[in-house]
């Protein structure tokens, strides 16, 4: 890793150009591909630390349990876009580790994310070599976390109020043959979009603040995947769309998705009106 600004505090630092396939219908980067630019910054950052083959594992593999992904501006195509990660913590299970994001000199997005090791598609104790690396890399400063306890919803998802079956493409497997965590954030996008398409904005837009996704499985295959949603809470100008993907009746994936209506004029959020109150009432879980 780089050397900081700050005597004994390692940084990796890297640039990444976002791609024209990148853009969503808002003509900016989309949020799930964002989200990617997290994930090719911390890939590198562990490439940086283990060497150049460490991306890829035939036994013991690191992926993320969690990760939360805060958008802080919107970012857009033609820019490079800055990245800097940190070693928060390292524990016997997991690390976590901190990315930023940087586009035009402005901060435009955070995300904490908490890596695991896994065998056989189960967690296991970090590797001892791992984690000795890592203990040596980190700044022992710990981001204090809210308990993931939206995860606990998703037990009663054939009640939620939106529903779709998904099919998976070969595209969603990893270099590892696994489910990708890149996919199952998309899987979360397609949950909530399921019920974000059902509504009459009015003239009005709507952008992802937050997203917050456990990874429980990544267990690959290509039979159907069944996605839930629903909103478990609505304030004066956001509401937060909760959402799960089961697959072959075990929960491969939840998060809690913090949505903001916006005035598209301005990119200013807006309280919401009472016609869209009454929709998204509608959609909310019992």
């Amino acid at each position: 890793m780089s050397a900081s600004d700050k005597p004994g505090e390692a940084i990796f630092r890297c640039s990444i150009t976002p791609r024209y396939t990148d853009l969503d219908t808002w003509r900016h980067v989309n949020n799930s591909r964002i989200y990617q630019l997290h994930q090719e910054a911390r890939l590198l950052a562990h490439m940086d630390m283990f060497g150049k083959d460490a991306w890829f594992s035939d036994d013991i593999r690191l992926r993320p349990v969690r990760a939360i992904t805060d958008y802080r501006l919107v970012s857009w195509y033609g820019s490079d876009i800055q990245a800097e990660v940190r070693v928060l913590m390292c524990g016997e299970n997991d690390y976590q580790v901190r990315c930023d994001l940087y586009q035009d000199g402005n901060h435009v997005g955070t995300q904490q994310c908490v890596i695991g090791a896994f065998d056989q598609g189960r967690q296991v104790a970090l590797p001892k070599a791992t984690r000795d690396r890592l203990q040596q890399a980190a700044l022992n400063t710990p981001a204090d976390l809210a308990p993931a306890d939206y995860i606990d919803r998703l037990n009663s998802a054939s009640e939620f109020p939106v529903r779709q079956p998904l099919t998976p493409r070969y595209a969603d497997l990893d270099a590892d043959s696994q489910r990708s965590e890149a996919a199952l954030a998309r899987y979360m996008e397609q949950a909530r979009f399921s019920g974000i398409r059902s509504l009459d904005m009015g003239g009005l837009g709507i952008l992802i603040a937050s997203a917050d996704i456990s990874f429980l499985r990544y267990q690959p295959g290509f039979d159907q995947v069944d996605l839930a949603s629903g909103i478990t809470r609505i304030g004066n100008s956001s509401f937060v769309f909760t959402g799960g993907a089961r697959y072959q009746g075990e929960m491969q994936a939840a998060a809690n998705s913090v949505m903001v209506v916006i005035d598209p004029a301005s990119n200013r959020p807006v309280p919401i009106p009472g016609t869209l109150r009454e929709q998204l009432l509608r959609l909310t879980l019992k």
